[in-house]
């Protein structure tokens, strides 16, 4: 077994303790992180282990001892591309019909910082009397009062903290919504870099946390720097190669305001965001706008489907405006925005207090969104989300699942909702992973998406040779031409579904970015399939690992680091909320829903066939090795992965599906 003395020899990349701060008490104390980080590793599976002690069934995520956990991932700090993620997880506001535990994640620097402050994680737990902020340094932790920063936006904050404490602080912060509990409030740090879905940045603000500040002195050891830097370097070569975005301040664009590529942390060459500046205001004309947009960000209400074309500047300025009072963009373009048009489309909640929903107009847009963060008049309503909204209202029930596939959270590459890629019949996958899952899975399923579905859009359908290089692709990463194959059905979408799933967990647990790794595929290679340094794409994630860290753990061993983490959840799920099959096929309905794209290789939009899909759900237990029928890990299951003993006492308290009352009262109102 590794000790401490290993970790400060350098033969791992661990802090080797995580933080623990109880915010009744003032208490701060430290956990070891090797008791677990052997089959956990870090992030998301030391999270996960750590919930099945500390959660018990019935609690509630504003409860005062609800912990809230911030795991940095085990290659965080190191010069691993990419490796920067956090996953924060704990109970979940925005989960509909149970708040239960789930997880969300975020780029950015604080990570790092928090590991060469000396930490693998924190956990909080408890509620302080008054706003304060959490300082962390390599002597410790500090709680200071935040009377002043209570009220103030998410980016302001952090403003202030850095120019109080140093440019070099790192912080994580809430807006206003997250204060006054939004159930979709994010955490966030920087300008974009947020965990969006969960909610937890309303779980802060129950704890009346505002905001978490580290400044590090240390470093992180690896076992064998120089061969990390040499594989680091050829990774992050072969991911410019494959997504051609760049570096920082390379490739910089002579439009008016400045955009570049921008990644959310350093060393990542994949750089999937855009960073503007002096990007003039629409709906205040007298300011101007600096940050960076990621995913849905650019989009925010100026997609066709929210039947509006706004300017960029005022899509931008929106972007900007939300990530300052700390709302989830993608609850508001994907799941509320849209669930209110088709509203009003058919006559129903044109307005609310008596004051017209007026979607197609940016300032009405900044309105809302301000309501929604201060809960303020009908915005108090509109803060619980779409599936609450309509529960409360008994309008539009009928509707809202067009828009959120289950679990209370909108729809994201499931072939269906508002965001329908991709077609039959790959939407089948994300689709499997959409039903194992406790949220919006696919922080941790683009892998297939990326991969697979993004290569064959890349090749012609015409091409003999390319079409039957797909499917030799199919048999190498997945055992099944049909994984790949776009005329394909059924056949093959389980072996996919549940690696990619494992790989997600595994991913969320060394820290490194779902939109880099698992990197499989690239269409400019003649066989279509991406080696680095002699190491196929499934091992790279492994290739890394190895050069930071001494542990015999092999590439089969940290595939069923994968496999643990997610059963971990899944057991969580069982004792806490009673999960199982049943709950899987919620899913089912919001499938039989029409197909939002077409396969061109197909022509036609493809109907579910409800006998063959839940065949596939059979096909994905069997691979866990769950019983069919309760959807529950088998004994035989749970002695394999090392988690013997937690498929007993599966018992659930009483938890009642949440609604419009189960929060504690406002922290404003408070002394």
């Amino acid at each position: 077994m590794t000790d401490a003395r290993a970790l400060s020899a350098g033969a791992a990349p661990w802090a080797g303790r995580i933080l623990h701060v109880d915010l009744t008490s003032g208490r701060v104390e430290t956990l070891s992180t090797l008791e677990h980080a052997r089959h956990y590793l870090g992030g998301r599976g030391l999270a996960a282990r750590l919930a099945l002690d500390l959660i018990p069934p019935g609690m509630g995520p504003y409860d005062a001892e609800s912990p809230l956990f911030f795991m940095t991932g085990a290659l965080v700090g190191t010069p691993a591309p990419s490796a920067g993620r956090v996953t924060i997880c704990g109970l979940s506001p925005q989960a509909y019909p149970h708040e239960w535990y789930t997880r969300s994640n975020l780029g950015g620097h604080w990570g790092a910082e928090l590991k060469y402050a000396g930490y693998d994680g924190l956990i909080v737990t408890g509620r302080a009397p008054h706003p304060v902020t959490l300082h962390i340094d390599n002597d410790g932790a500090t709680l200071r009062e935040a009377g002043d920063l209570w009220g103030m936006g998410l980016i302001a904050t952090q403003a202030r903290l850095r120019e109080a404490l140093g440019p070099e602080t790192r912080v994580l912060a809430i807006g206003p919504a997250g204060e006054h509990l939004c159930r979709y409030a994010v955490i966030a740090t920087g300008t974009e870099s947020a965990a969006g879905q969960g909610g937890f940045g309303a779980v802060m603000g129950s704890k009346r946390l505002k905001a978490i500040a580290v400044r590090g002195r240390g470093g992180v050891a690896v076992a064998h720097p120089r061969e990390m830097l040499r594989r680091a370097r050829l990774i992050s070569e072969a991911a410019l190669a494959r997504y051609g975005r760049g570096m920082p301040d390379e490739n910089p664009r002579s439009d008016a305001y400045g955009q570049r590529p921008a990644p959310c942390t350093y060393l990542c060459p994949r750089a999937c965001g855009d960073f503007y500046q002096r990007v003039p205001g629409v709906v205040h004309p007298e300011q101007t706008y600096a940050g960076q947009v990621f995913c849905c960000a650019p989009r925010l209400a100026g997609g066709e489907w929210l039947g509006a074309r706004f300017a960029p500047e005022a899509a931008f300025e929106l972007a900007q405006m939300s990530n300052d009072l700390g709302l989830n963009h993608w609850e508001l373009t994907f799941g509320l925005g849209p669930w209110l048009l088709a509203c009003q489309a058919r006559g129903e909640l044109r307005a609310l207090d008596g004051q017209a929903l007026n979607l197609q107009e940016p300032t009405f847009w900044a309105e809302m969104m301000d309501r929604i963060a201060h809960r303020r008049g009908w915005g108090d309503l509109l803060a619980e989300g779409g599936p609450r909204v309509a529960d409360i209202l008994g309008v539009g029930q009928d509707l809202i699942g067009d828009y959120y596939p289950a679990y209370g959270q909108s729809s994201h590459w499931d072939g269906h909702g508002s965001f329908p890629s991709p077609h039959f019949p790959y939407w089948l996958v994300t689709s499997l992973q959409w039903a194992l899952d406790t949220r919006d899975p696919i922080g941790g399923g683009h892998g297939y998406t990326t991969n697979i579905f993004g290569l064959v859009r890349a090749v012609s359908p015409e091409d003999a040779a390319a079409q039957a290089q797909l499917r030799r692709v199919g048999e190498r990463l997945y055992g099944s031409a049909a994984a790949v194959d776009p005329r394909g059905g059924y056949e093959g979408k389980a072996e996919p579904a549940v690696r990619h799933q494992n790989r997600g967990a595994l991913k969320d647990s060394l820290g490194v970015c779902d939109n880099i790794f698992p990197m499989l595929t690239d269409p400019a290679r003649e066989d279509y399939l991406v080696a680095v340094d002699g190491v196929e794409g499934w091992r790279l994630e492994h290739h890394l690992f190895e050069a930071a860290c001494d542990w015999d753990l092999s590439a089969e061993d940290l595939d069923r680091a994968g496999d643990r983490i997610f059963t971990a959840e899944r057991l969580l799920a069982i004792r806490n909320w009673g999960r199982d099959r049943a709950t899987d096929e919620t899913i089912i309905a919001y499938l039989q829903r029409p197909e939002g794209s077409v396969n061109p290789y197909l022509g036609e939009r493809v109907t579910l066939d409800v006998e063959a899909y839940r065949a596939l759900l059979d096909a994905c237990y069997a691979l866990r090795g769950w019983d069919p029928a309760t959807a529950r890990p088998t004994e035989a299951t749970l002695r394999a992965l090392g988690l013997e003993g937690w498929g007993e006492g599966t018992a659930v308290a009483g938890t009642a599906p949440s609604r419009r009352g189960d929060r504690p009262v406002a922290p404003t109102t408070l002394p």
